[in-house]
């Protein structure tokens, strides 16, 4: 099975706000997207990775700038990267800044993340999307890369920038539109990514505090202590659903399976924010995103393998979910 992937809501409006700063319209982009209400994200809360990346892919649709993804991203306020970007500015180095970014980036996404490797006398990030059936958008990639490649980078919490910028393949623009918006040189690959020289990175962060820096670092792995703990009961959780199918799976069968009682299991769940049905029904439509855009079952098929005694109950189900029925949402990934 594959794991649900979020991302925090702080980062998330952040960017719808930006998007509608560019002139797009904020009940088009949101309109029927879970996690949204009101056109944003509820605060507090963490957005499921796929209606995020649908959010892009219909800005991709209402705006024809191939720098609207840098130009939301260098807009971004540095509160949306949260308690990364306090890291970065009282790093003692530039290196060290970026090393805080690599351990903890899952904190505001887990829809992607960098990777890091040396090459000669320069270091590469690989921004490596996370495995969705929604497939992520350049634009969004490219909002993550301009925090750090912007002329003025807004959420990165240093001013150093790359020394080069690689895009993804098949970009809208020619090469010089890219590198005139950015300033630095444009490449194009696979995936995308920065890269910085290795000197850069011994480069002394300007009014690092290392009293701050050790505190946010002590808040900053409390909460990835505390994110990979919930994260491993749900997919624990979502693995026992599978095992036992959606339509007979329960709380008591879980928590058997999970050596816990269901009080436990109940307790736990809800420090996560979470409950037994509510990840038995995201696992089910998450599984139904996949099976609409990777199989060409016939939905009655669908609806059966779900868990479903009828194909409209199935549908309404997707459509409560998703906002849009299993047929727009099959038909939308075949032209994406």
């Amino acid at each position: 099975m594959r794991e649900t992937s979020t991302i925090m809501a702080v980062w998330v409006n952040s960017a719808l706000d930006g998007l509608v700063r560019q002139g797009l319209d904020r009940q088009a982009l949101t309109h029927g997207l879970r996690g949204f209400e009101g056109g944003a994200a509820a605060r507090d809360s963490r957005v499921d990775v796929a209606s995020v990346r649908r959010l892009w892919r219909r800005a991709a649709t209402l705006s024809a700038d191939p720098l609207l993804g840098f130009k939301v991203g260098a807009s971004l306020p540095i509160q949306a990267s949260n308690v990364i970007t306090i890291l970065m500015a009282h790093s003692a180095t530039v290196g060290a800044g970026i090393d805080m970014l690599l351990r903890y980036q899952q904190l505001v996404s887990n829809s992607g993340g960098y990777r890091a490797a040396r090459e000669g006398d320069m270091l590469r990030l690989t921004y490596a999307p996370t495995r969705d059936p929604v497939e992520i958008h350049r634009l969004q990639v490219e909002s993550v890369l301009a925090t750090m490649s912007a002329r003025r980078p807004a959420a990165s919490g240093t001013a150093l920038r790359p020394q080069q910028v690689i895009l993804m393949n098949a970009a809208p623009a020619p090469r010089e539109t890219y590198e005139a918006f950015l300033g630095l040189p444009v490449t194009f690959a696979a995936n995308a990514g920065l890269v910085f020289a290795l000197a850069d990175l011994e480069r002394p962060v300007p009014g690092a505090d290392p009293r701050l820096l050790e505190l946010n670092a002590a808040y900053a792995e409390g909460l990835l202590r505390d994110q990979n703990r919930s994260e491993t009961l749900c997919a624990q959780v979502q693995a026992v659903i599978h095992r036992t199918g959606f339509r007979t799976a329960s709380a008591p069968a879980a928590a058997a399976e999970l050596g816990l009682s269901v009080r436990s299991l109940q307790r736990r769940l809800n420090e996560a924010g979470v409950s037994f049905s509510m990840l038995r029904d995201e696992t089910r439509m998450r599984e139904a995103m996949i099976l609409l855009t990777e199989s060409r079952l016939s939905l009655a098929e669908l609806a059966l393998r779900l868990g479903y005694s009828e194909e409209s109950a199935f549908s309404r189900a997707v459509k409560a979910w998703w906002g849009q029925g299993p047929r727009e949402l099959r038909r939308g990934s075949e032209t994406a």
